[in-house]
C-alpha cells in the first residue's frame, strides 16, 4: 500500500507520516525531498497518484490561518473536493482527518467547514477520523501553542471560567487510529474530558512553573481577536478558535474507537 498524505509538514501530518513509514508520498506546499510533492488546495494531483501508485490518500491539510466560513469554503472545502475527486479518479481510498470540533450544531467556522468536507467524503465512500487535541513530544499544534504560552508568562488570562472540556489525544493513539481498518466516522481521543483550567495547570506543572490563571469572559477574547483580524493582524490565536474551545461537542461518540481497540494511551 502506498499512501499519500496532505499537510505532511504540519504537526498532525508529521505524526501520520511517521506512523505510515518511508513509502509515504508527502503532499506539501514547499517540497524538500524526493518523497515530497508540491500541492496546495485547488491542485489536482490525479496524475501524481497514478504515477506513484497511490492506493490511499490521508487528507490532513488545512488552512489554519483562515477564520471565516466563507474563506474556508472557498479554500479548504473546495480544495478538498478537488483532492477527493483526484483520489477517486486514481482508484485510491480516502481518509479525512477532521476534528472533534466538527459536529451537528458546531458554532465555529472551523467545525462547520470540516463537517462539510466530512459529508462529501462519506458520500463518496471515504472514511473520517475526528481527533481530539493532539499532544506528545512534538511542539506543534494547539497543544504546542498552549505549552509555549504557559512557558512564557506567570500571569495567564483564562478564556472563560476554565470549565470548557478538552479531549486529549496522544500522538501514539493517533498513529494507531490512522493504521486501523475502519469505516465511517471514528472520534479518537481520551473519553475523559479535562477542563481547560486543569489542562493549563497540568502543563505548568510539567514545565516546573508556578502560574496564576485570571478568568476573562470568552466574549472579550473573541471580540479582541476578531478586531485584530479585521485590521489584518495575526496574533497566533484566532477568534474562531475561541468558539472551538468554548463550544465543544457536548456528547462525542467514542463507541467506534472502543470497538476498534485504539483508545489506549
Amino acid at each position: 500500500m502506498v499512501t499519500a498524505v496532505t499537510g505532511a509538514n504540519g504537526y498532525v501530518g508529521g505524526v501520520i507520516c511517521a506512523a505510515l513509514g518511508p513509502e509515504t508520498v508527502r503532499l506539501v506546499r514547499r517540497p524538500a525531498g524526493p518523497a515530497d510533492v508540491a500541492w496546495s488546495f485547488g491542485d489536482n494531483p490525479t496524475e501524481v497518484f497514478r504515477a506513484r501508485g497511490v492506493t490511499r490518500v490521508v487528507h490532513a491539510a488545512w488552512d489554519m490561518k483562515a477564520s471565516r466560513l466563507a474563506e474556508l469554503e472557498a479554500g479548504c472545502v473546495a480544495g478538498s473536493r478537488v483532492l477527493l475527486e483526484a483520489a477517486l479518479a486514481a482508484g485510491a481510498a480516502f481518509t479525512f482527518i477532521s476534528t472533534i470540533s466538527a459536529f451537528e450544531g458546531a458554532r465555529s467556522a472551523y467545525g462547520k467547514a470540516k463537517l462539510q468536507v466530512e459529508r462529501m467524503v462519506l458520500a463518496a465512500g471515504g472514511n473520517v477520523l475526528r481527533p481530539g487535541l493532539v499532544y506528545g513530544d512534538g511542539e506543534g499544534g494547539m497543544f504546542g501553542s498552549l505549552r509555549k504560552t504557559v512557558g512564557k508568562a506567570r500571569l495567564i488570562p483564562l478564556i472563560g471560567d476554565g470549565s470548557a472540556p478538552q479531549y486529549l489525544l496522544h500522538e501514539k493513539v493517533l498513529a494507531r487510529a490512522v493504521l486501523a481498518d475502519f469505516d465511517g466516522v471514528v472520534t479518537v481521543a481520551d473519553p475523559a474530558p479535562v477542563p481547560f483550567r486543569e489542562l493549563l495547570l497540568r502543563i505548568a506543572a510539567e514545565e516546573g512553573r508556578q502560574v496564576r490563571l485570571v478568568p476573562v469572559p470568552w466574549q472579550v477574547f473573541y471580540a479582541g481577536f476578531w478586531g485584530a483580524e479585521i485590521l489584518g493582524l495575526r496574533l497566533g490565536f484566532k477568534s474562531d478558535s475561541v468558539l472551538s474551545l468554548i463550544f465543544q461537542n457536548p456528547a462525542p461518540d467514542f463507541g467506534p474507537m472502543r470497538r476498534l481497540g485504539i483508545g489506549r494511551s
